[in-house]
């Protein structure tokens, strides 16, 4: 008799156990881990601002994509003109 288990694919992964170091870290080591584990807020924030400016850029690409010819070949004779000034 065959069991039900023999005809289920194997879905279990293997775990494998982390060791602690044998080399015991630095009180100054220690202290850094702190430092950069500390960042995590001021990352998500700057990771945050950047979805949000790359969320514009993606929407400005739309919006120029949807100009027609003389839309475009105006703008670009006013960034021309706007850049033949300031220089």
């Amino acid at each position: 008799m065959t069991s039900d288990r023999s005809r289920r694919p194997a879905t279990h992964r293997r775990l494998e156990v982390v060791k602690p170091m044998t080399n015991p870290r630095t009180p100054q080591e220690i202290a850094e881990l702190f430092t950069i584990a500390g960042r995590e807020t001021e990352a998500i924030q700057q990771l945050t601002g950047c979805v949000e400016q790359l969320h514009e850029v993606q929407a400005a690409k739309r919006e120029l994509a949807s100009l027609t010819p003389a839309e475009v070949r105006a703008a670009l004779e006013f960034r021309r003109a706007g850049l033949g000034e300031a220089g």
